[in-house]
């Protein structure tokens, strides 16, 4: 009987720590994502700044690379919350 609740205690704060490791895990990837996009932004303000009538084309370029991070951030906290759901589900 005591090896059962020892084995359950166990598996409670593996999943627990799972957890944990998902609510840090998608902390860390969307500050990861939001300084991506400040330096992406600021890089294109710069270019801006030093020559205005490539404004445009600057903006151009700064879109998609700038949605991509969105994304990858986005994608990777789905993960990180899925993570979290299996662990709570399984604990």
């Amino acid at each position: 009987m005591e090896h059962t609740m020892t084995q359950t205690a166990g598996m409670s704060t593996a999943h627990g720590l799972i957890g944990l490791a998902a609510g840090f895990g998608a902390g860390i990837i969307l500050l990861g994502a939001a300084f991506g996009i400040s330096k992406l932004t600021a890089a294109g303000l710069e270019g801006t700044a030093r020559q205005p009538e490539a404004s445009e084309n600057l903006w151009r370029a700064i879109i998609v690379p700038a949605a991509l991070l969105e994304g990858l951030g986005i994608i990777a906290l789905g993960v990180c919350y899925f993570l979290a759901f299996i662990a709570f589900q399984a604990g």
